[in-house]
């Protein structure tokens, strides 16, 4: 690449080479729409992908000065022999003009990254009304709108969907309309592996851990520092190319990734206490947060069979095996 990245197809650092490597990713005839593409994180997956022999879109809104990113991206993938198209429509107002510009352009789509976002913090009651609907508009709907106007074309090529979550989901004051949206990205993902799973599409997400125009406003200076030593943007891009190849084995699941380590992310149940009163439970809270025989429920009812066992309705049998096999 002309700013010094190399695509190492012949293998990554801290992967095997040579005899019995595993076969280099390429997405050679693969269209993938990124959103969010002119900078930061969104910029690194559009070259990463196209390093691999996708033909990318590169949407992103310029800015106030005109300033037009995605344009930028696009003239640089070109001058380094990659194919890209630039894509100015809002992923929260014009989501169907996205898309046409993927289908326009190349006649198909086959990997929607998730990417676009704002941000803005502020402690939750002081947060004006249309600045918490506009981080849900942006980060949510606008995730959602994209998608919807992806999915029959992700259908017809059995696509790959990776969307952008965040570690704030955890825990973080003072960005509450943020780890809303992004929660609500969360369970999305989750949701649509399984609508997609009859037409071959998988769906997963990152939690980016990553030094970016974002993270770079995070107040406390030792912390953002060593965001931006240890966590450079361009270290996120590997993983989206693999949760964008053909062959990419998962679907519904969320990944932490920065810095060049991957890690799942799972949702868990402890074993629970039984009471039938509020002072029942209080009695046993130390026992209630204990994560001792905590399991990892693979669908929602999954979690309904957990909670039955725990209450002591299989003794005799399970009058639910087999049932609603999702």
């Amino acid at each position: 690449m002309a700013d010094g990245r190399q695509d190492q197809t012949d293998g990554q650092p801290g992967e095997a080479s040579g005899p019995g490597a595993p076969a280099p990713i390429r997405l050679d005839g693969q269209v993938a729409l990124v959103t969010g593409a002119g900078r930061g994180l969104g910029r690194e997956h559009a070259l990463a992908l196209a390093a691999r022999g996708a033909q990318v879109v590169v949407n992103d809104l310029p800015d106030a000065d005109g300033t037009d990113h995605a344009a930028a991206l696009v003239a640089e993938i070109v001058k380094n022999g990659g194919t890209a198209t630039a894509d100015t429509h809002s992923v929260a107002d014009e989501a169907d003009a996205v898309v046409a510009t993927a289908i326009d352009t190349y006649g198909r789509l086959d990997v929607l990254v998730n990417n676009a976002g704002i941000s803005h913090g502020g402690m939750f009651d002081q947060i004006p009304v249309e600045v918490f609907d506009r981080m849900l508009d942006v980060h949510l709907h606008g995730t959602v709108a994209v998608t919807r106007a992806a999915w029959p074309h992700l259908r017809a090529t059995g696509g790959r969907v990776v969307n952008t979550t965040s570690n704030s989901v955890f825990g973080i004051t003072g960005t509450s309309h943020y780890i809303t949206a992004k929660g609500g990205v969360l369970g999305l993902t989750k949701s649509l592996a399984m609508d997609g799973r009859v037409d071959g599409i998988r769906v997963n997400a990152i939690m980016p851990v990553a030094y970016t125009r974002m993270t770079a406003g995070i107040p406390d200076e030792v912390f953002r520092a060593f965001l931006e030593e240890h966590f450079t943007s361009d270290k996120v891009a590997p993983f989206v190319v693999w949760l964008a190849a053909p062959d990419v084995p998962v679907t519904g699941e969320i990944f932490s990734v920065g810095g060049g380590r991957a890690a799942r992310v799972v949702l868990g149940v402890n074993g629970g206490v039984l009471s039938d009163t509020p002072e029942g439970y209080g009695a046993q809270v130390d026992r209630l947060l204990d994560l001792e025989g905590t399991v990892f429920p693979a669908d929602a009812t999954r979690e309904v069979l957990h909670a039955a066992a725990g209450l002591g309705l299989f003794e005799d049998g399970n009058p639910l095996a087999g049932a609603w096999k999702q």
